[in-house]
Parts: structure tokens; C-alpha cells; sequence
């Protein structure tokens, strides 16, 4: 807030004496009773933007949601927001934002600043004051919820050196100076990888893509991410903030309809390592991929990519392979992928309880042209940036004959059977890569200028205002 102004109309209508708020509950007339501070299950706590932390502000919990708090002033942006919670999703999604207000919406509080939500500049911090108690702020980052990391300390990350994790088909691929693993680059790389990847659970192949393809699928990427982003002005993206799936925007669940997109179907080192991993057959279906914005601070859960029961088959029963279109540097938002952990039963552990080893297991750098084969079991998230500019990661997925006869007409993002691939993209493919995609194409040439003449594909409303149950805090 930019003056004590607003304080004062807050305190006189009520007769509410300033005071600085430390009791176990907020005054947020929309979080559940106070009694539920003492309980963590679900019949409390099932709204993401009505958080145990936000209502609570429980031990180092506090230290996040710092009720009867403000500073006035240095505002960078205003907007309206339905609680703490999601006023701290829009500090971090904005660019430059360091701290953050909420007036939060009860009677106390006139009309004109109910639900409003000042981000606020670095200077803030130092002009910290105790307020009302209907007042909420706290810094864009918490260390108790252990969320992200700053440019700083993004920059200064090495990746994952043990296992080995890296692959050639062509021996000058290791002319980078990366380790390798020891067939890379020999006839029987593929063999190699194949073992690495159903023993570690990924593998990445440095020359998967020429050149060309690279600057082809970049600029396709740019072109989608740019549409996108008209429709979130605030950056809120729908995997975190300034963090973005492309197939969750889309009505098709997939981009296979955008011109090039089908290629990574196509790929021919990938499909040979398929091939000899799926030793009875695989089948397309699908992909989309991610982008994330420079300056993203917030790091995504760890996660897997297919549920059910999945763990006990020998094979993954789903594959995503994502490609690199630039030179991905640690600073770059790279993936963080758990090595062995396809095999883990166990779920995931959320940002505040994840160890550090898990947090540093970064895949990077990767050169351009690079392919992440991974299987969908194992645990994985985005990371912050220390860049300034976007990473995208485009990807094709693919499903064993088994989970693809089980998924098949699900209409699941999963489902080999489902129409995402306009018939001329197929027809532009190997007949390798037309036979394992053949149940994609859409004989209804609904997609055919779906893509290129029209937008009609994007969910016009595709951000994530309900951050995941992990994330919410």
C-alpha cells in the first residue's frame, strides 16, 4: 500500500485497534474454523487458496504469511486476488516482484480494498511496519516451504554427474567434453542406453536433431509460446508460475497439429533405442512439451507423468522424450529427474520435505539437439531459471503395447487412439513412424488448418489459478 491512509480507514469504521495478528487463525472469513489448525487431513484443508500454512501461519509458516504486516509503498503491479495464497502465486509470477500485501475480503474492511493485492519492488523489504489485522505480506520466496531458488543460486548449479546419463549415436558428439557413457558413439550405443534406461530410468541422446531441426521446431515453439502468453498476461502459467505445458493448453490435450510438431514422432536414434527397448512393439501417442519463462524462481513438485499400477511392470508402460532446440545451461531451468526412482511405490515428497540431493539431480547441460528419453514413472520436475530468457522443451510420448491397449479410446492424454495427427502431418512421416501412429491421425480433417489458419485448438482460459495440492502452501 502506498500510504497509512488505507490504515486508517481500515481501523476506523470497526473500531479496531492496530495490533499485530499471531493467534493460530486468520481473520480470512473464508478459511475453515481455527480448530482445524491442529488437524493436517483433508476434511479441513481441500482448497488450495485457503492453505493450513495461509490460515494458520504455524511455525516457520509464520515466517511466509506474516499477518498484521505491511509495507507501504514501492508497488509494482496491483490486482485482485481471492487470498494470501494466490497473492503469492502473482508476486512470483511476476518478473521483478520481491514482496508482496493482501487485504483480505471481510466486513472490517471497505469494499474499494477487499481482495487487493499489492506486489511490491526489493525496496519493500526495508520498509517492513506492523499493521492491522487484516493484513497479510510476506517475501516472493519462503525458505520454510524450501520453494525455489534465486538467479543467483540457479546459476550456480552443476548437473548430475553419477550415474552417467549421457549418450552419442556419432562419436564427435563427445567432442563437447560431457561424459559419456562408454559405447556412445559406437554401433552398439542403442544396446547401451536401452540398459541404462530401464536400470536409472532416463538417458539422453546429445544428437537426436539436426541443426535444422532445431531452428525449424524453435521458432514453431516461439510462435505457440507467444499466443499463449497474450492469454496470461499476468504469467500465471498452468504448471506453477511463468511455467507452461503446451499440451495443457490445448483442446487436443497435444500440438502433433501444428506443422513440425509430428517429427518428433519421427525421430530415428530415439525410435531405434524404442525399438530395442519395447522388444514386441510401441506405439505414438502423441505430444506437447513445456516452456519456461526467465527469471521463474519456484521450483514444480516432483511428480510422475502416468498413474495406476504401474510399478510392478517390467517395462514402462509410457515414454516421453523431450527434445533441447538451444544449449541448455544449468542456469536454463533444467528438469530435475531422480535416478532408479521409476521403481519407488512411494509417493513423491513434497517441496518442503524433498532432500537436497533430489533438488541438485539437474540434467545439464545439454547441448542442442539433445533428446531426454525418460521413463514416465520416475520422479521429475521443472527448476527455477537463472536466465533471463525462455527454455523450451518440446516432446513426443509413446506407450508399450500393453498400456496402449488399455488406454486405447480413453480419450486420457495417454490414449494411443485418440485423433491429435492431421492426416497430411502422417503422411509426411517413415512408414516406420506412420505404422506406430497410425491410430492418431483424425480421418475427420477437423485438424487439417487447425493450428496454422486458425487458433481454435487453444483453451482460451488454459492458466492454473489452483495451484497443485503440493505447491499451494
Amino acid at each position: 500500500m502506498r500510504s497509512n491512509k488505507r490504515l486508517r480507514l481500515l481501523l476506523t469504521p470497526g473500531g479496531v485497534t492496530c495490533c499485530f495478528l499471531v493467534a493460530a487463525a486468520s481473520p480470512d472469513p473464508r478459511c475453515p474454523e481455527p480448530s482445524c489448525c491442529d488437524r493436517a487431513d483433508g476434511a479441513c484443508w481441500h482448497h488450495g487458496l485457503w492453505t493450513r500454512a495461509y490460515c494458520c501461519a504455524l511455525g516457520g509458516a509464520a515466517d511466509c504469511y506474516r499477518w498484521g504486516e505491511d509495507s507501504p509503498g514501492e508497488d509494482v503491479a496491483v490486482h485482485d486476488a481471492y487470498s494470501g495464497v494466490q497473492c503469492r502465486h502473482l508476486c512470483q509470477a511476476h518478473e521483478t516482484c520481491a514482496y508482496w500485501t493482501y487485504i483480505v475480503k471481510a466486513p472490517q474492511v471497505p469494499d474499494s480494498l477487499q481482495g487487493r493485492c499489492f506486489l511490491k519492488s526489493p525496496l519493500a523489504a526495508a520498509n517492513r511496519e506492523l499493521a492491522h489485522p487484516f493484513v497479510v505480506s510476506g517475501e516472493r520466496l519462503c525458505a520454510h516451504f524450501g520453494e525455489g531458488l534465486s538467479p543467483e543460486a540457479a546459476r550456480e548449479r552443476r548437473g548430475l554427474q553419477t550415474p552417467l546419463w549421457r549418450t552419442s549415436v556419432k562419436a564427435t558428439a563427445g567432442a563437447a567434453g560431457l561424459p559419456l557413457l562408454p559405447g556412445s558413439g559406437t554401433e552398439e550405443w542403442y544396446r547401451e542406453a536401452t540398459k541404462v534406461l530401464d536400470e536409472v530410468g532416463f538417458v539422453v541422446i546429445l544428437d537426436a536433431l539436426s541443426d535444422a531441426q532445431t531452428a525449424e521446431l524453435l521458432q514453431k515453439a516461439k510462435q505457440v509460446a507467444e499466443k499463449m502468453l497474450l492469454l496470461d498476461p499476468e504469467r500465471l502459467g498452468n504448471r506453477g508460475p511463468r511455467r507452461y505445458s503446451f499440451g495443457g493448453a490445448s483442446r487436443t490435450l497435444h500440438l502433433m497439429h501444428i506443422d513440425g510438431w509430428e517429427q518428433l514422432l519421427d525421430n530415428e536414434p530415439v525410435n531405434q533405442l524404442l525399438a530395442a527397448y519395447y522388444s514386441e512393439g510401441f506405439l505414438a501417442c502423441g505430444g506437447g512439451g513445456d516452456f519456461v519463462l526467465g527469471s521463474t524462481s519456484t521450483y514444480q513438485s516432483l511428480h510422475l507423468d502416468v498413474g495406476g499400477p504401474v510399478h510392478s511392470l517390467e517395462k514402462a508402460p509410457a515414454i516421453g522424450v523431450n527434445f533441447a532446440l538451444e544449449d541448455i545451461s544449468c542456469a536454463d531451468a533444467p528438469m530435475r529427474v531422480v535416478p532408479y526412482s521409476h521403481r519407488n511405490t512411494t509417493e513423491p515428497p513434497d517441496l518442503p520435505s524433498e532432500p537436497q540431493e533430489m533438488k541438485d539431480s539437474v540434467l545439464c547441460p545439454l547441448p542442442r539437439g539433445s533428446a531426454l528419453v525418460r521413463d514416465l514413472r520416475v520422479w521429475h520436475g521443472g527448476t527455477p531459471s537463472g536466465s533471463s530468457l525462455p527454455r523450451f522443451l518440446p516432446n513426443a510420448e509413446f506407450v508399450s503395447l500393453l498400456w496402449g491397449s488399455l488406454t486405447c479410446g480413453s480419450g486420457e492424454i495417454l490414449d494411443p487412439c485418440q485423433p491429435v495427427l492431421p492426416r497430411a502431418s502422417h503422411a509426411r512421416l517413415s512408414p516406420f513412424a506412420r505404422a506406430i501412429s497410425a491410430r492418431l491421425v483424425d480421418n475427420t480433417e477437423a485438424l487439417e488448418h487447425t493450428g496454422q489458419s486458425t487458433d481454435a485448438w487453444l483453451i482460451p482460459d488454459f492458466r492454473g489459478y489452483h495451484r497443485h495440492k503440493q505447491e499451494a502452501y
